[in-house]
C-alpha cells in the first residue's frame, strides 16, 4: 500500500488542476470577475493562459514519473497558496463562473495542503529523481480522473447552494433587484480587511466629483461576517445602488471597474450657474 503512495498523490493532486483550467479555459472571459487587470494574465487572455497552464500542469503530474510530478506538484500548489494569500476578498474563479466563497483563509489552507501531500509524495518517491514503471502511470491516471469526478461533484454543489435562491420566488429576506431602469441615488459600498482591490477602489473614487461621493456609503466587512443580500457570496469590493427609497434599484456590482461604474451612475442635481456679474 505504501509503494502506491508516491503514484496515487500527484494523480490525485492532478484533477482539481485540470477541473480548474478547463473551466477557465472554456467559459467566456467576460464572465468571470477575473482579478487581473494589467499585465499578460489581464482579461480576455489572462483567463486562457491560465487555464492552459493549469491543465498542463494537470498532464504532466499524470504523465511524469512520481519524483518529478511530486516536485512539480509541490512547486505548483506552494505558488497557488501564495496566490490565494493575496487575492484574498476576492471574488473566487478558480473554477470559472462557478459561485465559490470569496477567497479566504479555506483557499490558502487548501493549497496549503495540497502541497503538503506533494511533500509527502516527494520523500516517498525517494525524491525528484525517483521514478515508477508503466504500473505506477496507470494509477496515477486512475486517481486523477478520480479526483476530477470528486472535485466537478463538489463544485456543482457549492454552486447549487449558493444560488439555490435564484429560482425561488423573492422573500423579505433575500429581496429582488432588477436591472437599473430607475434613477439611482446612492450607493452602498462594502469592502474587506486586506482587500487590495478595496484599496484601489478608494483611490479611485477621490476622482469623484463631490455631489457623487456624498451619495455613497462603505461598510467595513469583518472576517468571516456575511454580506448583506442580494449581494451573498460576492467577492469585494461590491457594491448595490439605491433609489429614493433607500431600496436597491438595480442589479448589484463587484469589482473596481463594476462598483466605479456604477458610482457614475448616481444622479446628482445640476449645479446652478451664477448669474452674470453686470
Amino acid at each position: 500500500m505504501w509503494s502506491e503512495i508516491p503514484d496515487a498523490l500527484p494523480g490525485l493532486l492532478a484533477g482539481p488542476l485540470a477541473v480548474a483550467g478547463a473551466a477557465k479555459a472554456l467559459v467566456p472571459s467576460g464572465r468571470l470577475a477575473w482579478p487581473f487587470e494589467r499585465g499578460i494574465l489581464r482579461s480576455p487572455w489572462g483567463p486562457r493562459l491560465t487555464g492552459a497552464a493549469e491543465t498542463t500542469l494537470a498532464v504532466a503530474l499524470v504523465a511524469l514519473p512520481a519524483g518529478p510530478a511530486a516536485a512539480i506538484a509541490l512547486a505548483a500548489y506552494t505558488a497557488l497558496a501564495g496566490i490565494a494569500y493575496r487575492l484574498r476578498g476576492r471574488r473566487c474563479v478558480c473554477f470559472g463562473a462557478a459561485r465559490l466563497a470569496s477567497v479566504g483563509r479555506v483557499h490558502v489552507g487548501a493549497n496549503a495542503g495540497a502541497a503538503g501531500l506533494a511533500l509527502i509524495a516527494l520523500a516517498a518517491s525517494g525524491g525528484a529523481g525517483g521514478g515508477a514503471g508503466g504500473g505506477g502511470t496507470a494509477v496515477r491516471i486512475g486517481a486523477a480522473v478520480a479526483s476530477a469526478v470528486a472535485t466537478v461533484a463538489i463544485v456543482l454543489l457549492v454552486d447549487r447552494r449558493a444560488g439555490g435562491g435564484s429560482d425561488a420566488p423573492p422573500s423579505e429576506e433575500s429581496p429582488s433587484v432588477e436591472p437599473c431602469d430607475e434613477v439611482i441615488t446612492g450607493v452602498r459600498i462594502y469592502l474587506a480587511e486586506g482587500c487590495p482591490s478595496c484599496r484601489a477602489l478608494g483611490r479611485l473614487l477621490e476622482t469623484v466629483g463631490p455631489a457623487r461621493r456624498a451619495a455613497v456609503t462603505t461598510t467595513l466587512v469583518g472576517r468571516g461576517a456575511a454580506l448583506p443580500a442580494p449581494l451573498t457570496g460576492m467577492g469585494f469590493p461590491c457594491a448595490v445602488g439605491t433609489g429614493a427609497s433607500g431600496a436597491p434599484v438595480c442589479d448589484p456590482a463587484e469589482g473596481v471597474g463594476a462598483v466605479k461604474a456604477l458610482v457614475d451612475r448616481v444622479a446628482v442635481r445640476a449645479e446652478p450657474c451664477p448669474a452674470d456679474a453686470r
